[in-house]
């Protein structure tokens, strides 16, 4: 009974350690119609309104490392959005979240990053337009 209920508590904390990242869909869906320098000022500002702290911010790299603070779905995630420049007003945003440790993946960390990717794209777009 005991190795019973261990398989099934490890099970659960496997099923805890969810991911999702825009790495795997197509290159198309990651474009961000407006410079690198836009992309990376309006993902600064957003970041903090989503409940996040951001951990670590490297320019030179374009690397942002934050963590979300806790949800009815999780305990947290990791985050890490890496921009890259596509020619001179196109930026490809990688963007990565998984969960700390939680219930399973009912699919919370996909829609955070699109919802915030989608976030920073319409702000970085309309002020790029707006210059």
């Amino acid at each position: 009974m005991k190795k019973l209920f261990l398989v099934g508590f490890l099970g659960l904390l496997c099923l805890g350690c969810a991911t999702y990242s825009t790495t795997r869909l197509p290159e198309a869906e990651n474009i961000i119609n407006a410079p690198v320098d836009i992309v990376w000022q309006k993902t600064l500002e957003i970041l903090p309104t989503e409940r996040m702290t951001i951990k670590t911010v490297s320019k030179a790299d374009y690397f942002i490392a934050a963590k979300k603070h806790i949800t009815f779905w999780s305990w947290g995630d990791d985050v890490s959005i890496r921009l890259i420049p596509k020619g001179k007003n196109q930026t490809i945003m990688q963007f990565s979240a998984g969960t700390v440790w939680g219930w399973g993946d009912f699919g919370h960390e996909g829609r955070m990053v699109k919802s915030i990717f989608n976030r920073i794209k319409r702000a970085s777009e309309n002020s790029f337009r707006g210059s």
